[in-house]
């Protein structure tokens, strides 16, 4: 272990302790790791700073002033009416008609944090109309986003096999293949959890009220009482269609989600729904400068080696149980704990490769073992760190870290636990 990557763990270990201590801003503590991370030589400053230019971060800020423009709308209102009334006013009927839409949306759209974004105003409104806080509601709603995105083999998750299948050939191991719907029977039980969980269990782990500042646009269109022309009403309506629209085809229009969210922010500017001074208010700062600051975590995790360090000793200790079980549910719950400081896809890089290294190393089938890892890196929803979509929950819900980790250790231990019980069942192998 070389001193950049002992530096790094402890630089990372810092981090942690000061996001839950919660002392120092988190924004402010993301973005001293980061100049840390630089200054002791553990990423360049191109990566440093590359968390400023992420695709995410722009998508982010854009579709704030997107769902700020739509919240603007009189049509926001009448949703949650409509949905008030199809649901008879139970709050628990509500809730599984959002949870079922986000997920389906998480299917075609390949992005949580769009799907959470078309998907949040509209919940926020009926928030405000049922007499609900939203620090009960937004968690559940961003977990489904999350926890359920690409889990069936629709739009570019039905490649999804063939990439794994790429790695087998990288490591000439293709004696074994992955079938188009092999990660939807992988991941489905647990997909199932989440949703009947979010719908029933999830609020009673939620703050009753914001424990952060919210960012909101529906309560800062209440607050100013303004109501928009019928021009400017039906152009905020259209533009914020067309930009989910587009979210939905972003595959097929060859045109990437951050700049279909710009687009719509540009739009919203020049039709006059909202004005300059208001589209800068709808960006929540210190959110993205949180979000930004901490992506340089896991770059430098990745840089330094380091995880690739716990990726090795993990296939040390996998290879000694000799229990499936205990084997299995060890590939899931190293990367899920990971990804909630590291870019999944980095994890993926990592993790995919010593899957199946291991499952050739004691000649079983890596098919469970690489389903596992893939499912794990996208349970990332416990941290500002993990995701795009983590900060704009904490945002939308008022959450700070610690609150974050309570509501999501238990769903993501019962992921964990159903994960790995039915990879034994479905994926079985012979240690």
């Amino acid at each position: 272990m070389d001193f950049k990557m002992v530096v790094c763990l402890v630089i990372f270990t810092l981090t942690v302790i000061s996001f839950i201590w919660r002392r120092i801003p988190m924004a402010i503590t993301a973005i001293a790791s980061m100049v840390l991370y630089y200054l002791f030589g553990c990423i360049d400053a191109k990566t440093a700073l590359s968390g400023f230019a992420n695709s995410n971060t722009i998508m982010i800020a854009s579709m704030f002033i997107v769902a700020a423009g739509f919240g603007k709308t009189q049509f926001i209102g009448r949703i949650a009416s409509l949905v008030s009334r199809v649901s008879a006013g139970s709050w628990r009927t509500a809730m599984a008609g959002y949870c079922l839409l986000t997920a389906l949306l998480s299917q075609f759209i390949q992005s949580p944090s769009a799907a959470f974004v078309i998907v949040s105003p509209i919940v926020l409104a009926s928030c405000a109309q049922m007499n609900v806080s939203p620090s009960k509601v937004i968690f559940p709603i961003g977990l489904v986003a999350i926890a359920t995105c690409g889990v069936l083999p629709i739009g570019t998750s039905a490649t999804n096999f063939a990439t794994l299948n790429g790695y087998l050939q990288m490591f000439d191991y293709t004696q074994y293949e992955f079938r188009v719907w092999d990660i939807a029977l992988a991941r489905f039980p647990a997909m199932l959890f989440v949703l009947l969980y979010c719908i029933f269990f999830a609020d009673r782990f939620a703050p009753a009220q914001p424990i952060l500042p919210l960012s909101d646009p529906v309560s800062a269109k209440k607050a100013s009482g303004e109501r928009l022309a019928p021009l400017q009403e039906w152009s905020a309506v259209a533009v914020f269609a067309l930009v989910s629209a587009s979210l939905l085809l972003s595959s097929t229009i060859n045109l990437p989600q951050w700049a279909i969210c710009m687009i719509g922010a540009i739009l919203m500017i020049v039709l006059g729904v909202l004005k300059e001074a208001e589209a800068y208010h709808a960006i929540p700062a210190s959110m993205l400068v949180l979000y930004a600051g901490s992506l340089a975590t896991g770059a430098a995790l990745t840089a330094t080696g380091a995880g690739d360090l716990i990726g090795g000793a993990l296939a040390s200790v996998g290879t000694a149980i000799g229990n499936t079980f205990l084997f299995y549910a060890l590939f899931f719950f190293v990367p899920f704990v990971l990804t909630q400081f590291m870019n999944n896809l980095a994890l993926l890089n990592i993790f995919t490769p010593v899957s199946i290294m291991t499952a050739k190393a004691l000649g079983v089938s890596p098919i469970g073992l690489c389903l596992l890892v893939q499912a794990a890196a996208l349970c990332a929803f416990m941290t500002p760190m993990a995701t795009a979509t983590a900060p704009m929950i904490m945002g939308l819900g008022g959450y700070d870290v610690k609150s974050m980790l309570k509501q999501g250790l238990l769903p993501g231990l019962a992921i964990w636990l159903i994960s790995t019980a039915w990879a034994v069942i479905v994926f079985p192998i012979s240690l």
